[in-house]
Parts: C-alpha cells; sequence; structure tokens
C-alpha cells in the first residue's frame, strides 16, 4: 500500500471512490476535500492505493504550516487527521488500518508531532469501532460545533 499525490489523470477516479450509501453521511466526498484541501495551505492529501489500485483517500491539516486554517484548536504538537476514506468496494480488507498505519509514519517522519487528533460524527455506520480498535483515545471534546467527538491517537 502506499499514499500518492494525486494528479490531473488521477483525479477523476479518486473522486469517484464512494462510501457505502449508510456512510455517506459520516465523511465529505472526496471532490469536497480535494477542493477544501486547495484552498487550506495546512492540507496535505494523497490518495490510498492498494497494488495500483485506488482505494481510497487521506488528508491531514498541519497547522504550523502558515496561513494554516482550522475550524478548531489544534495544539503545536498535534496533526489534524480532516478526511479518511475507504471505497465501499474495498471497505473490510484492512486497507484503513494499514493507510493509518502509513499516515502516523508520516506524521512521526514531519517531527513536529507526538498527537495525531481527529474527529468523527457518531451513529450505527460510523467510523468509532475502527478508531477505537486503532488506539484513539476520546478527549471529552467536541469539534465543528458539537457535531463531531474528537479522538487523539498518541504516536
Amino acid at each position: 500500500m502506499e499514499l500518492r499525490e494525486i494528479t490531473f489523470e488521477t483525479v477523476r477516479s479518486i473522486i469517484k471512490l464512494e462510501v457505502s450509501a449508510n456512510q455517506l453521511h459520516y465523511v465529505a466526498s472526496n471532490a469536497v476535500s480535494i477542493a477544501e484541501a486547495h484552498f487550506n495551505p495546512g492540507a496535505w492529501f494523497r490518495a490510498i492505493y492498494e497494488e495500483d489500485i485506488p482505494v481510497g483517500f487521506v488528508m491531514l491539516l498541519d497547522s504550523t504550516v502558515p496561513g494554516a486554517l482550522s475550524r478548531g484548536p489544534i495544539a503545536l504538537d498535534e496533526v489534524y487527521l480532516w478526511r479518511l476514506m475507504i471505497d465501499h468496494r474495498h471497505q473490510r480488507k484492512g486497507y484503513g488500518k494499514k493507510a493509518l498505519d502509513l499516515v502516523c509514519e508520516k506524521v512521526r517522519h514531519l517531527g513536529k508531532a507526538r498527537l495525531l487528533l481527529s474527529s468523527y460524527v457518531e451513529g450505527m455506520h460510523g467510523p468509532e469501532e475502527f478508531y477505537m480498535n486503532y488506539g484513539f483515545q476520546k478527549t471529552g471534546r467536541f469539534r465543528n460545533d458539537g457535531q463531531e467527538i474528537e479522538i487523539i491517537l498518541h504516536l
């Protein structure tokens, strides 16, 4: 598995990736995410590939980048996992965990952060179990006007 830059040639295939119908309200579309990233200097985004097949999308926010925009507080020793999605046809294959392993490696390599911050919308088909099984912990705080539960992972 690898995290690849999205190019003019690959952007349409990444935009076509989507979660299942019962997960749509838990994560923004990849088109919206890519658009937001282009207007936020602190955004870092990549397509998730498994053996040359695009299977997902990930986006981070590094608040230490000049001009970075955040919808909530992010400490200097934190990087925010802004988006993570695995296409519905590729879920339950371990790709989410493998992608998160690569993300954690990337954040550690940056050398600035010792914490990976994120949030999720609570619900029946939401990502809570995935994040808790990976090792994230609830902070007791909320993000995005109280709509999302904040979680953190010690790197």
